[in-house]
Parts: C-alpha cells; sequence; structure tokens
C-alpha cells in the first residue's frame, strides 16, 4: 500500500501435567479395565477450523475432586511466535466495519490469539518501517524481545498477564508512517530470529498490500503500486499512459514504488531454509496482491490447502480468527509426552480446565506408549480450538473409559 513520507508516500503444549502414586476418592468406579495396551503409530483426527475461541472456561461439568497430589511436569519444548507487522501509512486506514485502524485492529487480533494461546509459545514482535526515518523505506526493527508469555490463570480471568500488556503497549505505541520495506526488513531480522532458541519458530507477516521500497528495483505500470491502486504523483495521474514508477516519466518521487515480490519471497525462502516457516495474513487493502501473498506463503511453507494460501481477511473477525488458527496450529498438538512413565497406566486420567475426558480411541484420549498419550476426535478438535487452558494427567483413580 502507498503511505511513504514526502519523497516515497505513503506444536507444543506447556500443560499443567499432574501424576500420583495415591489413589484418592473421586467417584468413579473400580471395574473400569485398563486402556494402556493401545496401538503406536496413530494420527489424532479433526481440524481446528471451528469453534475457535468458543470454549468458556468452567464449563462442561468441572470436577473439583481431582485425583493425584505428586506434580511432574510434561515434557515441553515451546515455539517461538514472532510477528512482523506492517505499520506503514495506510494502516492508518480504519478497517471495514470498525471503528479502528487497520494497524490497531492488528494489535488487537495479536491481542485475541495470546490470550489463547500465549500461555503455551514465547513470543516477540518486530514492526517495519522503521519509526525514525528520512524517506519511509528503513527496515523494520524489533519493539518487542522473544520471551516466555503469561501463566494461563491471567487468561482464565480475562485479563491480560503482564508480558502480553507490555507486548500490547509497545505496538500501541506507535503510529503507522511510510512505506513497506518487507524484504528489508525480514533480512534485517533474520539474525535475531533464526537464531532464536527453541523447538521451532514461526513468523506472522501481517500486511495491507503489497512490499515495496526497493530503490534499486525498476517495473512497468503493471507492477507499480500508485498504477495498480490507480494513485496519482505529483498530480499526474497513474494510468495506462503513464508509468508512475518511471523517474523518466515523473521524476524522483516515483522511485521506490516497484512491487517488490522475488526480493521479499527470496527472503522468506532463505528463513525456511533455516527451519522458521512464515504465516503471512492479507488484510484490506492488499487483494491487488493476492499473486504476490500467494507466492510468499508458498515460500514460507505455510501455504493453506485448496483456496487461498495465505490468510486473507476482510473484517476485524475474520482477522482475529486467522490468528487463532495460526496460534492453534502453532502451539497445539493432539500428542502430549510425559516426563515419566504411570506407575500403573490403569489408574490415570486426564482433565481439560478440570474437566475430565474419559479415555477412547475414538473421542478421548488413548496411550501410544508408556510415555506418550494422545488426544482423538472431538478431545483433540476441542484442544486445538484453543479454549482449553489446561490439560492435567493425574493418577491414583480407576481409568474412566468412554
Amino acid at each position: 500500500m502507498l503511505g511513504l513520507l514526502p519523497v516515497f508516500r505513503g506444536r507444543s503444549l506447556l500443560l499443567g501435567l499432574v501424576l500420583s502414586a495415591s489413589t484418592l476418592h473421586c467417584g468413579q468406579r473400580a471395574d473400569h479395565p485398563p486402556v494402556f495396551d493401545v496401538p503406536t503409530g496413530s494420527s489424532a483426527s479433526g481440524g481446528n477450523d471451528q469453534g475457535l475461541g468458543s470454549l468458556p472456561l468452567g464449563e462442561g461439568g468441572a470436577d473439583t475432586t481431582l485425583c493425584g497430589s505428586q506434580e511432574v511436569k510434561a515434557i515441553s519444548d515451546p515455539p517461538n511466535l514472532y510477528f512482523v507487522v506492517d505499520r506503514s501509512g495506510s494502516m492508518l486506514d480504519a478497517l471495514p466495519g470498525s471503528a479502528y485502524s487497520k494497524y490497531e485492529n492488528a494489535r488487537i487480533a495479536i491481542s485475541v490469539m495470546l490470550r489463547a494461546v500465549g500461555h503455551r509459545v514465547h513470543y516477540g514482535a518486530a514492526v517495519y518501517p522503521a519509526l525514525v526515518n528520512q524517506d519511509g523505506c528503513a527496515p523494520g526493527l524489533e519493539v518487542f524481545p522473544t520471551q516466555a508469555g503469561d501463566s494461563p490463570s491471567f487468561a482464565a480471568k480475562s485479563e491480560n498477564g503482564p508480558v502480553l500488556a507490555r507486548l500490547l503497549t509497545k505496538l500501541g505505541n506507535l503510529v503507522p508512517s511510510g512505506g513497506t520495506p518487507t524484504a528489508a526488513t525480514l533480512r534485517a531480522l533474520e539474525p535475531t530470529i533464526v537464531g532464536l532458541q527453541g523447538k521451532k519458530t514461526y513468523v506472522v507477516l501481517m500486511t495491507d498490500g503489497a512490499p515495496n521500497c526497493n530503490l534499486e528495483l525498476t517495473c512497468g505500470a503493471e507492477a507499480c503500486i500508485p498504477n495498480i491502486e490507480h494513485e496519482s504523483i505529483s498530480g499526474m495521474d497513474c494510468d495506462a499512459r503513464l508509468n508512475c514508477c518511471d523517474p523518466k516519466q515523473v521524476g524522483e518521487p516515483g522511485v521506490g514504488y516497484c512491487v517488490d515480490a522475488d526480493a521479499t519471497e527470496t527472503a522468506i525462502a532463505e528463513y525456511e531454509a533455516k527451519g522458521v516457516d512464515t504465516y503471512v495474513v492479507g488484510m484490506p487493502g492488499s487483494e491487488a496482491y493476492g499473486a504476490v501473498l500467494r507466492r510468499l506463503a508458498v515460500a514460507g511453507n505455510t501455504a493453506r490447502p485448496g483456496g487461498t494460501p495465505y490468510y486473507a481477511v476482510s473484517d476485524t473477525s475474520e482477522l482475529s480468527a486467522a490468528l487463532l488458527r495460526i496460534g492453534a496450529e502453532v502451539a497445539i498438538t493432539c500428542d502430549l509426552a510425559l516426563e515419566d512413565e504411570p506407575v500403573d497406566p490403569s489408574l490415570v486420567n486426564v482433565y481439560f480446565d478440570d474437566r475430565l475426558v474419559p479415555a477412547s480411541d475414538g473421542s478421548g484420549w488413548r496411550y501410544t506408549s508408556e510415555k506418550s498419550i494422545q488426544f482423538t476426535g472431538t478431545a483433540c478438535d476441542e484442544l486445538e480450538s484453543g479454549g482449553v487452558l489446561n490439560v492435567q494427567v493425574r493418577a491414583g483413580c480407576p481409568t474412566v473409559v468412554r
């Protein structure tokens, strides 16, 4: 999108896991058979496209007499989630159907996502272009170093924890301005992002237009952003008769407006080659650049099967839903590794937010080895929805089987 300054306008779970060898009275029947002998290698069923954020806490028959008192941690290696947020001048425009700007809606959507999965990831953020620069094309910079998210207790109370509050404050203090130096920003951030420790790192690139600001790039009118958006430069209409990216026709103001697709795709491909996947979220204003954003999603190894490979959103609800889906895909898995093998696998039960989840091959949980559990069917769906804050595995009562 346009918006450079005068020269250039315009999958891992962090869980509370409890195992105990003591037997407490829980009211469960004692004649349920053990469910330990389950074949390994099967995959969890279910997807995450429905019910996002729709699982209210405290409902569904919570059981306050959970068995077990000895705490054993789950094996966890939280992924890194790194937001790269477009703050070009056009992000100051209102999002359709909202009283807030596109930039503010991006901040809100990040909040919604991290309320749901922030305790399961480490996260950081950068914005682009840089906060202070002369031409609006300076590469972006990190504004929030990657760190562990808040305890799930804050989300359970519908509150932002201190880590999320600091991130939102950092983002909220910025005013959109300048161009969209996407390729230069990704190159500048690469040492920071690729160097993050942890199981895996994912980038979430949020933008409302095409990458630009490549001062060395020349192009025809078909790849010139002012022409594509039917704008004008220096009082001249950018149409089929005038290439507004050609300095010979419009002078210096036309430099930097070519769609910088190749360099941006290369930067994302370099991330992918080093093990970092990139999700692409196209906000309103990016519709004309769908082909470019498709290329970026494919290069980032996050292309969605069928339809549009990237997350194309048109309003607030779609934006929040898109980030929730990304968060669930990154942070949640239906396979849970245990640090220790239960002494008696027939005396183990699993709870979602204090609510019993019966053992079942088809829709519940089952063992896949002596030290691993897999959630299946609707239990996997519920977990992947992002609405389950805490999973507890407790030993001491006969396993409840569906």
